[in-house]
C-alpha cells in the first residue's frame, strides 16, 4: 500500500523565503553558483526555487495577511528588475539549474529501481524538483527562448516517471491543489506502484 501522507506546505516560510531570495537574486543571478547560499533553515535560492514560491504564493493571495501580499507584490517586482537588467545572465542560470533538477531526478528514478519502498515515500518531495522544472519551462516560454532542447529532455524524463507511478489523488498540501490542475502537472496527482 503507498503511503498517503501529504507533503507539507510552510505558507509563512514560503513568503520569507520569497523576499529572502528575490533580495538576494542580485548578486547571484550572474555569480557563478547555481545554488545561492540563504540565511537560516531556508531553501538555497535558485531561479526555479523562486519562481515556484512566487507562482503559487501570488495563486494563493487570499490565505496571505495585507503585510504578506506586500511581500510578495515587492519580491516579484525584484525578479522582474533582475530579469531584465541581466536577461542574458538570468536565461544561463535558468539553464543550467534545467539540466540539474532533470539529472537528479533521473538520478532518483535510478535508486527507484532498487527501492520502490523508499521510492514512493520521497517521491512528493522528489517531484518538488519537477514542479520547478516546470515553472523554469514556462518562463523560458514566456521571455521568447526556444525550449525545444528543454522539452527533448523533459519527453524521457516523464516517461520514466510514468514507469515508477500510476494516477492517485494530490499529494500536496490540499490549500495548494488549484495552483497546480492535474493536466499540467500530472505527476503531484501520483503514487509510486510498490509491487510490480
Amino acid at each position: 500500500m503507498p503511503p498517503t501522507s501529504t507533503f507539507g506546505y510552510d505558507l509563512d516560510g514560503d513568503v520569507r523565503a520569497v523576499e529572502a531570495m528575490s533580495t538576494a537574486l542580485v548578486p547571484y543571478v550572474y555569480q557563478d553558483e547555481l545554488y545561492g547560499m540563504m540565511p537560516g533553515n531556508m531553501p538555497r535560492l535558485t531561479v526555479g526555487s523562486l519562481l515556484m514560491r512566487l507562482n503559487r504564493l501570488n495563486q494563493i493571495t487570499e490565505l496571505l495577511s495585507p503585510r504578506q501580499q506586500q511581500i510578495v507584490a515587492d519580491s516579484q517586482k525584484r525578479l522582474e528588475a533582475a530579469r531584465k537588467e541581466w536577461h542574458v545572465h538570468y536565461i544561463a542560470k535558468i539553464r543550467r539549474e534545467f539540466k540539474a533538477r532533470v539529472d537528479a531526478i533521473e538520478q532518483f528514478l535510478n535508486e527507484c529501481t532498487d527501492n520502490l519502498r523508499g521510492c514512493a515515500e520521497n517521491f512528493p518531495a522528489a517531484m518538488e524538483k519537477r514542479v520547478m522544472i516546470e515553472q523554469m519551462v514556462q518562463e523560458a516560454e514566456s521571455l521568447d527562448e526556444s525550449v525545444e532542447d528543454m522539452q527533448n529532455r523533459l519527453t524521457p524524463l516523464d516517461n520514466a516517471i510514468h514507469r515508477f507511478a500510476e494516477p492517485g489523488t494530490f499529494r500536496w498540501d490540499k490549500r495548494l491543489e488549484h495552483v497546480y490542475p492535474a493536466d499540467r502537472y500530472w505527476y503531484l496527482y501520483s503514487t509510486v506502484i510498490t509491487k510490480k
